[in-house]
């Protein structure tokens, strides 16, 4: 049985929203929603309570459905977000990659279309707050402030500690599930690339760490000890010095935390 899921809308056309909002109330009984005009009232509703779900406009005045989306994950991280666009949702994906919006709708949707969207996004939230936590154990507390402190010192976009299949073990910042694995993903296989190459060069040690720029955001990678690896995801206008020297520091220190505990 789904449990009471809370929901807000965000547009600035009244009629689209009283349209919406009317609509949105035949997903059932288990679905409060709400619904304002501005991104500012909308914020502020987030700080106020918790809501599963926020669905935005994208061209919205004074803050706009990307800006929203921003802010909604620094306020609260577990609200997902659904951006309805005429933008072209391929092209705005290109844009907000690391953003994390949960879903997006291109204008015109049907309601069919939206009911759909919001039935899948609210339910794999679900299901993966049905997930194990690994952060229950002490270790693993001191694990994530390690980790978050690492995301103030260097002002990185998000932290991840990463087993050696590229799992994610723990996520610190704006990143979601989905994008967290990808770039687990990522990260594990470059790091096999580079125990290969090193076997190919004649070497028994293996590369301790890998770096990848970008247009707008950088990737530094590295290890922790021979079953984990941390990820740091940081604005390439931010030097890649600093990001080093206490990424490197932090996975000194993760690596006797998980001598306690393993599992992360």
């Amino acid at each position: 049985m789904m449990s009471h899921k809370r929901v807000l809308i965000v547009d600035d056309d009244p009629m689209i929203l009283q349209m919406l909002e009317h609509s949105l109330r035949r997903l059932g009984p288990e679905y409060d929603i709400s619904s304002v005009t501005d991104s500012t009232e909308a914020l502020a509703k987030v700080e106020e309570q918790f809501f599963d779900l926020v669905v935005s406009d994208y061209m919205m005045p004074k803050i706009t459905g990307v800006d929203l989306a921003s802010a909604i994950r620094k306020v609260s991280p577990d609200t997902q977000v659904i951006l309805m666009t005429a933008y072209g949702t391929r092209r705005l994906r290109d844009t907000t990659k690391i953003l994390g919006v949960d879903a997006y709708l291109d204008k015109p949707f049907s309601l069919d279309e939206i009911h759909q969207v919001i039935l899948n996004t609210v339910r794999l939230a679900h299901r993966e707050e049905d997930m194990p936590d690994p952060t229950i154990s002490s270790p693993g507390k001191l694990i994530r402030e390690q980790m978050e402190v690492l995301q103030v010192n260097t002002s990185t976009r998000s932290v991840l500690l990463l087993d050696e299949q590229g799992n994610p073990v723990q996520v610190v910042g704006q990143v979601t599930k989905t994008e967290a694995a990808s770039i687990g993903r990522f990260v594990a296989k470059n790091f096999k690339a580079a125990a290969e190459l090193a076997n190919t060069l004649g070497s028994q040690s293996i590369f301790k760490s890998s770096y990848h720029e970008g247009a707008e955001y950088n990737l530094y990678a590295c290890d922790v000890n021979a079953q984990f690896s941390l990820a740091v995801i940081f604005e390439a206008r931010h030097k890649p010095g600093v990001v080093w020297f206490y990424t490197k520091q932090t996975a000194v220190s993760l690596a006797e935390l998980l001598d306690q505990d393993p599992s992360g």
